[in-house]
């Protein structure tokens, strides 16, 4: 499991949050966190109880429209019920084929919320696989 510097360095260089660093004071990672029969995250993530992150694997078959909305719907719930401010899903694959289609379904899912963030990146990036 990443520290929390590692976790930090994750989440504003590799995701681009500009939270300010005191909100990186608190931060909170679960492992393997069932959402449904079908859906494990690898992580959650809370920062500074302001933002939800939750990353998941695309797996060998990627990614189908009910399970993106399954976890943009339950992310927005959980946020909002929690207090936080925003709420971002991180998508861990090697399939570059699979952004466009993932960002256009994101897209429609999220509808307005602009607190709302999808990103899409590769294996090496993830701090949690290493």
């Amino acid at each position: 499991m990443p520290n929390n510097e590692q976790i930090k360095y994750f989440v504003q260089r590799i995701l681009g949050c500009r939270c300010p660093a005191e909100v990186f004071c608190s931060i909170e990672c679960k492992q393997d966190v069932r959402l449904s029969k079908d859906i494990v995250l690898t992580n959650m993530i809370t920062i500074g109880n302001r933002l939800l992150i939750y990353m998941i694997g695309a797996g060998p078959n990627g990614f189908t429209k009910s399970n993106l909305a399954l976890l943009v719907s339950t992310g927005k719930r959980e946020r909002d019920s929690r207090g936080l401010n925003t709420m971002r899903l991180v998508i861990v694959t090697d399939e570059a084929e699979n952004q466009l289609p993932l960002q256009s379904a994101f897209d429609e899912l999220k509808g307005v919320d602009e607190k709302i963030h999808l990103h899409i990146i590769s294996k090496e990036q993830n701090i949690f696989a290493k």
